[in-house]
C-alpha cells in the first residue's frame, strides 16, 4: 500500500509524520506528533488531485465539523482541521487525538478468541459511547461501525474511531448516500437511509465477527435475517439479545442503544398485577382493527392501513421515481446509455421508497394469545413471519418510541417477553394503540389473576 507522507515528513510545519495507520475509503490517517509539543496525535488526510466522488469532501468537513461538538472519553478529541495547497494539489487534513492501542480486527487477527462475556463487555462499553451520540441533539449517527473502527487498549477499554461517514437525523430528511462497510450495514443503509437503530445494527454484526472470525456477509441469511446461532457458542438469552440487535426491519430492533444496554444488564422487571392502570378499552371511533375476546383467548387483527398512513411517503415515491424515469428516457434516447450508471444510486433510493411504501400500506398483523402461549403474525403480499412464546413469559405491554417523524415520535405497541421485544402497529393512530395495549395488559393480567 503506497502512502503520500513519508516517516519524519513535516506537514503545515506543525506535524511530523510517525507512520501511517491505515487507508479508507475517507482518507488516509497517519499517527504523527505536534512538534511544538511532542504531543502524539492521528492526523487524517484526503487529497483533492484525482478525487472521483466530490461528495468525500464534504463527508470530510462533516466529519470535522461533528467532531469539534463532541466530548466522550470514547471518541478521540477533535485537535485541528485544516487544509495545505501546494502547486498542483489541495490537501485536507483532520487532527485528534491518537487512540491508542489495536483495533479489534487486529486483536481477532493476533489470535484472539472472544467469549460470551468480553462480547458483553465489548457491547456494553460501544452502547454507553451510542447512548451518547444519540442522545445528542440532533441525534448523531456514526454508520460505520465495524472491528476496524474500534480501537482496543490493552487493559480493554474501547475507543470509537472514524466518523467520517458520520451522519445526523436532521441531514437524513434531505436525503443521503450510500454510506458504510458491507457487512456491517443495516438493510436500510442500501437505501441511503440511517437512524440510530441503525447503528445497533452495525454493532450486532461486529459481535458476530468477534465471536465467528468470519464477516458477516459470509453467514448465512434468510429473508435479510443471520443465521448465526449454528456458528457461536453462547447462552440463548444472549443470542435472542444479538437476534434483536440484528431484526432487519428497524422497527423490531432495541428502541434505542440505552433500551439495548438495559436490556444487556439488567433483568426484565416483572409488572406487578395490582398495579393501577387507567383503562380505555372501549374501540376508537372508526378503527378498522377487530379485537375478539374470552376468558382464555384474545384475538387482535390488524388489517393493512392502506394509503391513509403514507399519503406524504407516496406522492415523494411517486415523483421522484417519475422525474428517474423522465431522465433515464432521455438519457437513453440521446445515445448516452452509459450515464444510466451515473443514477443507479438514485434508482436504488426510489426502489427503497417503493419498498418502504408497500412495507408500509400492505402489511397486516395477527395476536393472538391464550393462557399457554402467544403469536405475533406479520403478513405482506403473501409473505408471512410469526413470532411466538409463553404467555407466563410476557412481563408488560407498552408503547415505545421507534423513530421520529417531523419532529415527533412515532410509536410501536410493544410486547415485553423477557429481554425479546415484539413490535407492531406503528402505522396506527395513536388511540388506537392505546387502546391496544390496555386491551392486551387487561388480558394478561387477568390471565395471571386466573393462575393465582
Amino acid at each position: 500500500m503506497d502512502f503520500a507522507r513519508a516517516t519524519n515528513e513535516i506537514v503545515d510545519g506543525r506535524y511530523r509524520i510517525l507512520q501511517p495507520l491505515g487507508q479508507g475509503s475517507s482518507g488516509t490517517t497517519y499517527a504523527a506528533e505536534v512538534l511544538e509539543t511532542g504531543r502524539a496525535i492521528a492526523l487524517k488526510e484526503l487529497s483533492l488531485r484525482g478525487l472521483q466522488d466530490w461528495k468525500k469532501i464534504e463527508l470530510f468537513e462533516r466529519e470535522a465539523r461533528i467532531l469539534k461538538t463532541l466530548s466522550h472519553p470514547a471518541i478521540p478529541q477533535y485537535i485541528d482541521f485544516f487544509q495545505v495547497d501546494t502547486a498542483d494539489n489541495r490537501w485536507f487534513y483532520l487532527a485528534q487525538d491518537l487512540a491508542e492501542g489495536t483495533s479489534l480486527a487486529d486483536w481477532i487477527e493476533a489470535g484472539r478468541r472472544v467469549d460470551e462475556a468480553e462480547a458483553r463487555r465489548i457491547a456494553a462499553q460501544v452502547l454507553e459511547v451510542l447512548v451518547y451520540l444519540h442522545g445528542l441533539s440532533p441525534p448523531v449517527i456514526h454508520r460505520d461501525i465495524k472491528p476496524q473502527n474500534i480501537i482496543r487498549r490493552d487493559d480493554g477499554q474501547l475507543y470509537l474511531v472514524d466518523f467520517g461517514a458520520v451522519q445526523t437525523v436532521l441531514r437524513d430528511r434531505q436525503g443521503s448516500t450510500v454510506v458504510g462497510t458491507y457487512g456491517y450495514m443495516a438493510p436500510e443503509q442500501f437505501r441511503g437511509q440511517a437512524v440510530p437503530a441503525t447503528d445497533l445494527y452495525s454493532l450486532g454484526a461486529t459481535l458476530l465477527f468477534l465471536l465467528t472470525h468470519q464477516s458477516p456477509a459470509d453467514l448465512p441469511q434468510e429473508r435479510l435475517r443471520i443465521n448465526f446461532r449454528p456458528y457461536i457458542s453462547v447462552s440463548k438469552s444472549f443470542a435472542d439479545w444479538l437476534d434483536q440487535l440484528l431484526d432487519p426491519l428497524v422497527e423490531d430492533r432495541f428502541a434505542s442503544a440505552q433500551v439495548a444496554l438495559a436490556a444487556l444488564t439488567q433483568p426484565a422487571p416483572l409488572v406487578p398485577a395490582d398495579s393501577p392502570r387507567p383503562l380505555t378499552l372501549r374501540p376508537p371511533a372508526g378503527t378498522r382493527v377487530q379485537v375478539q375476546k374470552s376468558p382464555g383467548e384474545l384475538i387482535i387483527d390488524i388489517p393493512p392501513p392502506g394509503l391513509r398512513s403514507s399519503v406524504g411517503l407516496v406522492i415523494i415515491s411517486v415523483l421522484w421515481n417519475g422525474i428517474l424515469a423522465y431522465i433515464s428516457v432521455n438519457v437513453v434516447s440521446s445515445g448516452a446509455g452509459f450515464a444510466l450508471l451515473a443514477i443507479a444510486p438514485f434508482w436504488l433510493t426510489g426502489l427503497g421508497m417503493v419498498v418502504g411504501v408497500v412495507n408500509i400500506m400492505l402489511a397486516s398483523f395477527y395476536l393472538r394469545i391464550d393462557r399457554q402461549q402467544f403469536s405475533l403474525t406479520r403478513r405482506l403480499l403473501g409473505w408471512t413471519h410469526r413470532r411466538q412464546g409463553h404467555t407466563a413469559d410476557l412481563t408488560k405491554v407498552e408503547l415505545q418510541t421507534t423513530y421520529t417523524k417531523s419532529d415527533r415520535p412515532v410509536h410501536t405497541i410493544t410486547l415485553l417477553e423477557g429481554i425479546n421485544r415484539h413490535k407492531f402497529g406503528a402505522p396506527l393512530t395513536t388511540d388506537e394503540k392505546a387502546w391496544l395495549v390496555d386491551e392486551i395488559d387487561a388480558f394478561v393480567r387477568q390471565i395471571r389473576g386466573d393462575r393465582l
